[in-house]
């Protein structure tokens, strides 16, 4: 689902209203937000100024997305019945309604947006100050009703204080919020839900979150399998999220000689990482170490090459009880990334035939069904899940025969390709970027396996021409526009 979100977080209210937090609180909430893969506009200790561009891009995006997340961090307060998120240039609290209107945005403004897409998910997350000094005093913000397709989140029920503080530089809401943003399949409804049970808890029962929602789509999920937070891995954060992975120990030493992209400082470290006994290893080493020869593998270090051109004999001494967690390693490598998110279709494809071919071997069952497992929480309907029994992947091709001029002039029979489905999928649009024009039935298929990550056996093309100089539909008319 195409998502928006813009955030805004404000702390320079003058001096005797400032906020510590509410920054701190849009800065995560964004690189949650873009790790997610939501188009992301973030403005910090806004002016009215700002404000007034700000919503104005905001309108004229929203109609190019699926759906719509506005997050608020900072005061906000009620007069005459009206919310009020305040510039850093508006007054706390302000001399009037006018002043109030002038130097903020008007929750009935963004309301207003969102009435005319009631078909799209739209969601207000307001983490405002129910008083005027801390996100916790006496003016609060008045109850709203969200319009048709909008759920709307605040910080505390109307008429209860919040508070600036409560995680490590983070409010009690966001901090919360945080918590729960990573998990998949976790409705944006249950979601708030936790996040309400965990803020009455940890403000011993000072604060209670309200929300009120008209979504009508199905569920909305923050996280449908990009981040990997909530799956049960058997492994540390650390090796999960290996971004910033390190060890003072000589493993961790090698492992980080391997992660130098020199091969003359890479390919020693292999040979002394490959040399340590495996019983002197544990499984988050052994993850990690199958994680990092995949990755030299692709960089070339010839240590690693020769490991995964001969993975079928290289990986058996890892295995132990059932389980070889180096294998492991290489797997969620391929599928995940430094991160622990899911690659979706950036997945690693080198050594892809001589790695799947291993589902083979019931030796390595554990293996598959630990990446299995991860793949299907992902949800994903575009990438191969490994199983040890064959299952074709059928492509359905619309083509027709037709004649095109090659760079000579000459005359040529081509295939013209309309439509590339998969399982009632449209792909065409990602297979055309694999610059497979004029080439043949071989070439499709092997493009069709880099973008499932799938063995090329597996791959069976259904069409009503044979294809043996492809072209795509939009390439009819001149050489130059051939994909």
């Amino acid at each position: 689902m195409k998502t928006l979100a813009i955030i805004i977080g404000n702390n320079k209210y003058h001096e005797s209203a400032e906020l510590e937090n509410a920054v701190n609180d849009a800065k995560s909430i964004q690189q949650v937000f873009e790790r997610l893969g939501y188009d992301v506009i973030c403005k910090l200790d806004c002016t009215v100024d700002d404000y007034a561009g700000l919503l104005n891009e905001f309108e004229s995006k929203i109609k190019d997305y699926d759906a719509s997340i506005f997050y608020y961090a900072g005061h906000g307060f009620e007069l005459d019945g009206e919310n009020y998120l305040p510039a850093v240039d508006c007054q706390i609290p302000p001399a009037n309604k006018y002043v109030a209107e002038k130097y903020s945005i008007r929750l009935s403004e963004l309301l207003d947006i969102y009435r005319s897409y009631g078909n799209k998910v739209n969601i207000v997350i307001i983490d405002a100050c129910r008083r005027t000094f801390d996100r916790g005093g006496n003016i609060a913000l008045a109850p709203m009703f969200a319009p048709k397709g909008t759920l709307l989140a605040f910080s505390t029920s109307p008429n209860e204080g919040a508070s600036d503080k409560g995680f490590d530089g983070n409010s009690i809401y966001t901090g919360a919020l945080l918590r729960y943003l990573g998990r998949e399949h976790l409705s944006v409804e249950v979601l708030f839900k936790k996040v309400r049970k965990t803020v009455y808890a940890l403000s011993e029962g000072r604060i209670t979150t309200w929300e009120h929602t008209s979504l009508i789509n199905d569920f909305f999920f923050f996280n449908t399998g990009q981040l990997v937070h909530s799956v049960d891995i058997p492994y540390s954060d650390l090796v999960v999220k290996d971004i910033d992975y390190a060890e003072a120990t000589d493993f961790g030493t090698l492992i980080a000689d391997v992660k130098s992209y020199n091969w003359y400082v890479q390919n020693p470290s292999i040979q002394a990482l490959l040399k340590i006994p495996t019983n002197q290893l544990d499984s988050n080493q052994q993850f990690i170490l199958g994680r990092n020869l995949l990755q030299a593998a692709e960089g070339s270090a010839a240590e690693a090459y020769n490991f995964m051109e001969r993975i079928g004999t290289n990986i058996v001494k890892y295995s132990h009880d059932g389980e070889n967690h180096v294998l492991n390693g290489i797997l969620f490598e391929i599928y995940f990334n430094a991160y622990g998110e899911f690659r979706k279709s950036n997945t690693k494809k080198h050594f892809i035939e001589e790695i799947l071919a291993l589902r083979k071997n019931p030796s390595f069952n554990s293996s598959f069904g630990f990446i299995s497992n991860l793949l299907l929480s992902t949800n994903s309907e575009l990438v191969y899940i490994p199983k040890s029994e064959d299952e074709h992947i059928d492509i359905d091709v619309v083509a027709s025969e037709d004649i095109s001029q090659d760079f000579l002039g000459h005359d040529e029979s081509v295939q013209i390709i309309s439509q590339i489905t998969f399982n009632g999928v449209n792909i065409t649009e990602h297979i055309k970027n694999y610059h497979i024009s004029r080439e043949n039935e071989e070439s499709l298929k092997r493009a069709l396996s880099s973008f499932f990550t799938a063995p090329k056996s597996l791959i069976q093309i259904n069409s009503p021409v044979k294809l043996e100089k492809i072209a795509f539909i939009k390439s009819i008319t001149t050489d130059d526009d051939f994909f």
